[in-house]
């Protein structure tokens, strides 16, 4: 449902601001990344050297590139997300998840949009077990997913043991495919291939794959700071 401002439903990209004592346009466009000039174009009647103290106006965004993320814990929009079950899947509320991601419209997500998820308890854990060549996802302690890993390099094998996600890349390079989820050891880490026919191949390297269907999915279910069990 669109949001109001003073004068109705804000229109398709641009967001609700409540003026604020000695909030000036010129201020509140520089924050927005816009214009007083394009401000005053969707506030028809807007008087920019008499603003009023909780009055509602409607700030127009300029396309998002990509989002500043000091703890790497991106998401990328797939189709039929919004702003309330992003939030949700990630056990924060819509208020934090806008804080995160300043200059976007959580009425006008679109797909492949990167947006910085703020951290919080991880609401997921993955097994990874090498020699079965499965990876799982847990959620309220039940599987969650299931995904098929591509099988261990015998000559570099991966490490066993309890580690933790600690970045995370959206575009990781052509050589490890699609996403990358970095792991709290040394080189290694969870991506996706190019080489459609990874599953038959030994991994290069010491590092978990999956196809880059699974990597992206998996991307967007585990956030930074989320236990990995690798068996």
């Amino acid at each position: 449902m669109p949001i109001q401002n003073s004068n109705g439903p804000c229109p398709a990209g641009s967001v609700p601001y409540v003026i604020r004592s000695k909030d000036t346009l010129g201020e509140i466009a520089f924050f927005y990344n816009t214009t007083v000039q394009d401000i005053t174009d969707v506030n028809p009647g807007i008087i920019p050297n008499a603003l009023q103290v909780g009055q509602q106006i409607c700030v127009p965004l300029r396309p998002q590139m990509y989002p500043a993320c000091p703890t790497t814990n991106y998401y990328v929009v797939v189709d039929g997300d919004t702003f309330e079950s992003i939030a949700s899947s990630f056990n924060i509320n819509t208020q934090l998840l806008l804080y995160s991601n300043y200059g976007i419209d959580p009425n006008d997500l679109y797909k492949d949009q990167v947006l910085c998820i703020p951290v919080a308890p991880s609401p997921v854990n993955l097994d990874i077990t090498i020699g079965e060549r499965k990876l799982e996802v847990y959620r309220n302690n039940s599987v969650m997913k299931t995904y098929r890993t591509g099988p261990e390099n015998p000559i570099i094998p991966i490490p066993r043991g309890t580690f933790e996600v600690v970045n995370k890349q959206v575009d990781s390079g052509v050589e490890r495919g699609a996403r990358w989820l970095g792991l709290s050891h040394s080189g290694l880490g969870i991506r996706g291939t190019n080489n459609p026919q990874f599953i038959e191949n030994v991994s290069q390297g010491s590092n978990i794959v999956l196809s880059n269907q699974d990597a992206s999915e998996l991307f967007n279910l585990v956030p930074v700071g989320t236990m990995v069990r690798i068996l």
